[in-house]
């Protein structure tokens, strides 16, 4: 499985709220836009019920909002690279700049862990997660995945 599988260029965002709520909203309305789900109040109830459950503010200033839904056939990814800090309630109490909403079918758990799994390789590598933080067009966000 490659990451580029379930990652495009339409799909990023480049968002200058710092509310989490509204950039949550924005994420799923762009996943509605593109036709990854076709009704954005289940996904975003899933999502921010997701959120109550444990923030998915991972640290290093990285949020992974997700959401599996039966009605979902595929993965997809909306990565939001924010202006400015948003408080996410991250485990290391630091705001966060970079979101990876990921959607996907409830049915297929070995294939969000693997995309969970890249992401999470490109985020720890502090020069990917800078060139991702400082990216001015999808192209450098797609390029930070380019090698998984």
């Amino acid at each position: 499985m490659r990451i580029l599988d379930h990652l495009f260029e339409s799909s990023v965002l480049f968002l200058s709220s710092s509310d989490k709520q509204e950039i949550l909203a924005s994420m799923v309305a762009h996943a509605s836009s593109l036709g990854f789900i076709s009704e954005e109040t289940p996904f975003k109830q899933a999502i921010l019920e997701r959120e109550t459950l444990m923030s998915t503010g991972i640290g290093l200033q990285v949020a992974i909002p997700h959401a599996k839904l039966p009605e979902i056939s595929e993965f997809f990814i909306i990565p939001a690279i924010l202006s400015q800090n948003s408080n996410w309630d991250a485990i290391d109490k630091q705001p966060v700049r970079l979101v990876f909403m990921i959607g996907g079918p409830s049915d297929r758990q070995t294939d969000y862990l693997k995309i969970l799994s890249k992401i999470t390789l490109v985020i720890k590598n502090p020069a990917r997660r800078k060139a991702l933080m400082a990216a001015k067009d999808a192209k450098a966000v797609l390029s930070a995945f380019s090698e998984l």
